[in-house]
């Protein structure tokens, strides 16, 4: 039976407790969009870069392709969000971004796994980081539309699982279909229709037929730089801003620090990131848990997202420093218990320093380019970095310690928040 799902109050401050099959269902959505966006970023568009560029420009090729999508994402997102909020039908606001998410980002998957040619590969990427991105801040919207304040920390924890869950069942399946392009790039994707199918299927938002003025909507283009006249919300962007360039640079660039640091096969290189995957499920999913009922419990952010971000730079510290595969997948455990631990917390922060409740999505669209303004600034920035003290370009090792360097910022860039303790 079908579960109608409110839209609307003051940040979750009225909401009645949800249910555990509600929470069931929406981690399951959350997983299956991260399972979308995170496994071509992190694995199988540079797999297929390094099919169709060859080893001797397959990073600038990925770090190219990687920032345009980046920047297209950066303009839909807040868009979608924008639209989201706006949007008047029998299914609500949430639920038609979700499944019209999909069927574009679907349709990009299908280009990439298709094609020989590394432009069309971009065009089809261009596709999946705007359909995806639409998904996400939808289903992201729901966090503060639906539950109320005093389960935002648990539930927020039990979605700090599914990026580390969704990058480790892509790769998986990835790992089957190294040979087959087009399965390569859709395999995943079953496990999105499956897990968003069943959230979009069960849960009903209230139906929203009022219509909104054409002036209202032109105000609401005009109000996406309120939030940024926040001071809490400048600064808690900056902060995810932050861990994220560190975190894109695990995702990015693990697959090439394997096969050209420590020297791997391509074959050699998946297994150890199905490893690494596996070891960062596990990591993430006891500090998510445990951050998130702490946080809950104590009534207090920041601390703990301090304490995350500290951590997750240590990993990225051990990383630059090792030299074989025992070193990397112990700095990628800690990377990962930090990155657990902080995203148990910080969704919960976020939905606190939202400036208002009615136009959460487009805030969180606009805050949701502190996830993806990094997958374009990185690949910008990372052939420099890969420079310093290589002649083939290929400091790894520098890459990951300025990774380690950007958590560190960002844990001190939580400090100034006033309105959440």
């Amino acid at each position: 039976m079908a579960v109608m799902m409110p839209v609307e109050g003051e940040g979750g401050a009225d909401r009645k407790p949800v249910s555990g099959l509600f929470i069931v269902a929406y981690v399951l959505a959350q997983f299956g969009v991260w399972v979308a966006l995170l496994t071509p970023l992190v694995l199988t568009i540079a797999l297929r870069v390094g099919d169709l560029a060859g080893p001797e420009y397959k990073a600038l090729m990925l770090g190219r392709i990687l920032a345009l999508g980046s920047a297209v994402s950066v303009v839909a997102t807040p868009l979608a969000g924008m639209l989201s909020d706006r949007t008047t039908s029998r299914w609500g606001r949430r639920r038609p971004w979700i499944v019209g998410g999909a069927m574009v980002g679907l349709v990009g998957l299908a280009i990439c796994g298709g094609t020989q040619d590394l432009l069309v590969l971009a065009a089809g990427w261009v596709l999946c980081q705007a359909g995806f991105n639409a998904m996400q801040v939808a289903v992201m919207a729901i966090l503060p539309d639906a539950v109320p304040f005093s389960q935002q920390g648990r539930v927020s924890g039990f979605l700090g699982v599914t990026t580390t869950a969704a990058i480790f069942a892509g790769t998986w399946l990835s790992q089957f279909s190294l040979a087959r392009p087009m399965q390569l790039m859709l395999a995943p994707f079953v496990l999105t229709l499956i897990c968003c199918g069943f959230f979009v299927v069960l849960f009903r938002e209230e139906p929203v037929t009022q219509h909104r003025e054409t002036r209202a909507a032109i105000r609401d283009l005009r109000g996406m730089i309120a939030p940024f006249l926040d001071w809490d919300f400048n600064f808690t962007f900056l902060s995810r801003y932050l861990i994220m360039t560190s975190w894109a640079v695990l995702l990015s660039y693990q697959l090439y620090f394997l096969t050209d640091h420590l020297a791997l096969s391509r074959a050699a290189s998946t297994a150890v990131m199905v490893k690494t995957s596996a070891t960062t499920a596990i990591a993430t999913v006891l500090t998510s848990l445990i951050g998130g009922w702490i946080s809950d419990l104590i009534g207090r952010r920041k601390p703990l997202v301090f304490l995350s971000a500290a951590i997750e730079a240590s990993g990225f510290f051990v990383i630059a420093t090792s030299h074989s595969v025992d070193g990397f997948v112990l700095g990628v455990g800690l990377a990962a218990a930090g990155k657990g631990f902080y995203f148990g917390v910080d969704l919960a922060l976020v939905a606190a320093v939202l400036p208002d409740p009615k136009t959460a999505a487009r805030d969180l669209g606009l805050f949701q380019i502190a996830n993806t303004f990094p997958q374009f600034v990185l690949p910008l920035m990372a052939p420099a970095v890969l420079a310093i003290g290589s002649e083939g370009g290929g400091n790894y090792a520098m890459l990951y310690l300025g990774g380690g360097v950007c958590s560190l910022m960002g844990a001190f860039a939580i400090l100034p928040l006033r309105r959440v303790r």
